[in-house]
């Protein structure tokens, strides 16, 4: 369960990581209210598979629920674009995976960064489906805090410690995250590259429907998508995280390789 007192993380735990190396880099993008450490799985995979590793922390996250209330949608991309030019920095081919909301912002970055050579999204959302969305600009004024319910959606409940969010979210941070959402909505069409789409079937947070209509609305010729029908939104923490880290891993594999063979071809 998530802890329901407003209290400093620990910062070490909570801390943006690099692991492995290599020529080729992923980015690994965590959740609204989330911290680096959800991916973690998934980046050990892919640093012993040999790519280099940066997951950041996004604006406003991994320190108070007070502190994500004080930034908005565009803060989290500036985060997302910064650590993107910084692994750019340090390897020539690039990816990006993201979980939740990490997942909306990596297609983000690829309807906007040509660069970026292959997607994984997980549980990654285009809407909020509860109805009180559209009166969030005038409903976070009267109501600052929302709590999520004590009842998780993860097949395996204790699973839910290993994402180190926020116990409550501030009602302006969810309607900056239903901006993102319908920003990127616009965005799809742009996302060009190579796109795996992986989502829990029991996901109560972000509907099944969001993957569908993700696979249905980019750009891309080569796009895959599954689900798993016993995990739910912590898709990366959940009963099936071993099996969608070797999904995420060979698709990223797969289509990575390719285009550093193509670059290793035009040199001199």
């Amino acid at each position: 369960m998530t802890a329901r007192r407003d209290v400093p993380f620990d910062p070490d735990v909570v801390a943006p990581y690099w692991l492995g190396g290599g020529d080729r880099g992923v980015l690994l993008l965590h959740g609204f209210a989330g911290t680096p450490p959800e991916l973690r799985l998934l980046g050990e995979r892919l640093a012993e598979a040999g790519f280099l590793v940066h997951a950041p922390r996004l604006a406003g996250h991994g320190t108070t629920a007070a502190a994500l209330a004080r930034t908005t949608h565009r803060d989290w991309i500036a985060s997302a674009d910064a650590a993107l030019d910084e692994l750019r920095g340090r390897c020539p081919s690039v990816a990006v995976a993201g979980q939740s909301a990490g997942g909306t912002l990596a297609l983000h970055l690829a309807a906007t960064r040509p660069e970026i050579r292959a997607v994984v999204t997980q549980a990654a959302l285009l809407w909020l489906g509860d109805w009180r969305v559209p009166l969030l600009p005038v409903l976070h004024h009267l109501v600052r805090w929302h709590v999520p319910s004590e009842a998780v959606d993860l097949y395996e409940p204790d699973a839910a410690r290993l994402l180190h969010s926020y116990g409550r979210r501030p009602t302006v941070a969810i309607g900056e995250l239903a901006r993102l959402a319908r920003r990127v909505r616009g965005e799809l069409p742009a996302v060009v590259q190579p796109t795996l789409v992986l989502h829990g079937g029991r996901d109560r947070v972000v509907a099944p429907a969001n993957a569908d209509a993700i696979v249905g609305g980019i750009g891309s010729a080569v796009r895959a998508l599954r689900r798993f029908e016993r995990s739910g939104h912590g898709l990366s923490v959940d009963v099936d995280r071993e099996e969608v880290a070797a999904l995420a891993c060979a698709w990223l594999e797969r289509h990575t390789a390719r285009a550093a063979d193509d670059e290793g071809a035009a040199g001199p």
